[in-house]
């Protein structure tokens, strides 16, 4: 008995694998020919970039060039320092305002009404007032050559001690003697000309040009130095010392008979706020806090020497 003959496995496997591999193409035609979404799956790696300090920019040739350097300020030399003290003490009077012209009506009017006492106060300070011997000489010399060599002692102390605040007293003495004692005072005791006690004519003898009596220059000047001295300084004992010293001084005009007492009070008030101002505005000047302003005016002094008589004289060209 013949068995049956097997089909033929070749043929078959052929067309199978045929039949897969055509449709595996198909299928791979049809995904290349879609595009891809954005939702899809694939997604392209990129290698994570680490975060650092912004870039600094490159230099250019605006940002490499010279650096102006702001030059130190420099305070006004003494001349000039000189020239802006004139200006702002003799001004003073064209900027006040109703406190200031209050005060000075108000001390005025105190002048006025002391100077009742003037003949009276002058004979008992000449008739039974101390005179304090060699000392009293002392005072009276601090309202003259005597004040000079007090500021010159204070420059010198700054000198050697390279104390700043010691040679500005000093400088700023030097102004207010000018400004107080070389211009202020003998401009008014010109003008009102009143005759001192010496000549006995009585408290109210005034002849203008003639008299030298109000205000007292020996009192202007000791307590234009005290007070250069007392705002420069902020000891009590300091401020004491300068103004007890002037006030001497301011005695012993009338204990001699050179002044009535309305004359040192005068030269004291003048003395002591000419004083006080120059301080404090050359404080400013130094520390540049003020800053000087242009000005092309000129000042010039010329000493005057003879008669008796000895000063400085000062013309302001504005």
């Amino acid at each position: 008995m013949r068995r049956a003959a097997r089909p033929m496995r070749g043929p078959v496997l052929a067309i199978l694998l045929a039949c897969a591999f055509s449709s595996v193409s198909s299928l791979a035609n049809a995904q290349s020919a879609t595009p891809s979404s954005p939702g899809s799956d694939e997604r392209a790696w990129t290698a994570p970039v680490e975060e650092g300090p912004p870039a600094k920019p490159e230099p250019t040739a605006e940002s490499t060039g010279p650096v102006a350097e702001v030059p130190p300020y420099r305070p006004p030399t003494f001349p000039k320092m000189v020239l802006l003290d004139t200006g702002h003490v003799l001004a003073a009077p064209f900027h006040w305002k109703g406190r200031e012209w209050s005060l000075f009506a108000a001390s005025s009017a105190a002048l006025a009404t002391m100077s009742l006492a003037d003949e009276s106060l002058s004979d008992a300070a000449r008739d039974h007032g101390p005179t304090f011997g060699a000392v009293g000489d002392v005072f009276n010399e601090f309202g003259s050559a005597g004040s000079f060599v007090a500021l010159g002692g204070f420059y010198l102390a700054g000198a050697i001690g390279k104390d700043s605040k010691a040679k500005n007293v000093c400088l700023d003495g030097l102004v207010a003697s000018l400004l107080a004692t070389g211009m202020i005072t003998p401009v008014i005791g010109t003008l009102v000309g009143r005759e001192r006690p010496t000549e006995e004519q009585g408290a109210y003898s005034f002849h203008p040009f003639e008299g030298r009596s109000f205000p007292s220059g020996h009192a202007t000047q000791a307590f234009a130095v005290a007070s250069v001295i007392a705002t420069s300084y902020d000891k009590f004992w300091v401020k004491a010392t300068a103004y007890g010293l002037a006030t001497m001084t301011a005695y012993s005009r009338v204990q001699r008979g050179k002044h009535f007492p309305t004359d040192v009070v005068a030269g004291a008030a003048i003395g002591t706020l000419v004083g006080r101002s120059v301080v404090r505005f050359n404080r400013k000047l130094r520390s540049g806090e003020k800053e000087p302003e242009a000005s092309d005016s000129r000042l010039t002094l010329v000493p005057v020497l003879g008669g008796g008589t000895y000063g400085v004289s000062a013309t302001l060209e504005f």
